[in-house]
């Protein structure tokens, strides 16, 4: 029997990504470099938003005061300049030789899974499976409200 899959878009680059139910985690992301590139993306702007704040800048005022006091101490010559190589660029660029890999169907498969290319249903889902309820939830009696208790 094949495994049920889920369709969704990458947050990042929006491409179309199937994922079957055993490598489906809550992914949001087509791979790890798109995941990196967000995370990345992430930090940097809480990084920004903390630096703006009054906190942040009195945190960056003294580190660069620090700074500037270890670089006083400092008492060497400058160096040379780095030597620039005499060398010619590519003519390809590395974007250009990489392979977009799709998830479209093949034609004797079906629909593969764009993480461990296990074939998968053609029924996908767009949403998360549901998770089953907890036996201790299932089997607890409903709950009984405080009415008809007088003083």
């Amino acid at each position: 029997m094949q495994s049920s899959a889920r369709l969704f878009n990458c947050a990042r680059c929006q491409s179309q990504v199937v994922i079957c139910s055993q490598c489906d985690r809550g992914n949001r992301y087509c791979g790890r470099a798109c995941a990196r590139v967000a995370r990345r993306q992430s930090m940097r702007a809480a990084g920004e938003r903390y630096q703006k704040g009054r906190r942040g800048r009195f945190a960056h005022a003294d580190r660069q005061r620090r700074y500037r006091q270890r670089r006083k101490q400092k008492v060497t010559h400058q160096g040379s300049p780095a030597v620039v190589p005499d060398e010619t660029l590519p003519t390809e660029s590395r974007a250009s030789t990489r392979r977009i890999e799709s998830c479209a169907t093949d034609a004797d498969d079906g629909i593969r899974c764009h993480f461990c290319a296990r074939i998968c249903s053609h029924f996908v889902r767009q949403q998360f499976l549901r998770r089953r309820p907890a036996r201790e939830m299932i089997n607890r009696p409903p709950a009984v409200g405080k009415q008809g208790q007088g003083p």
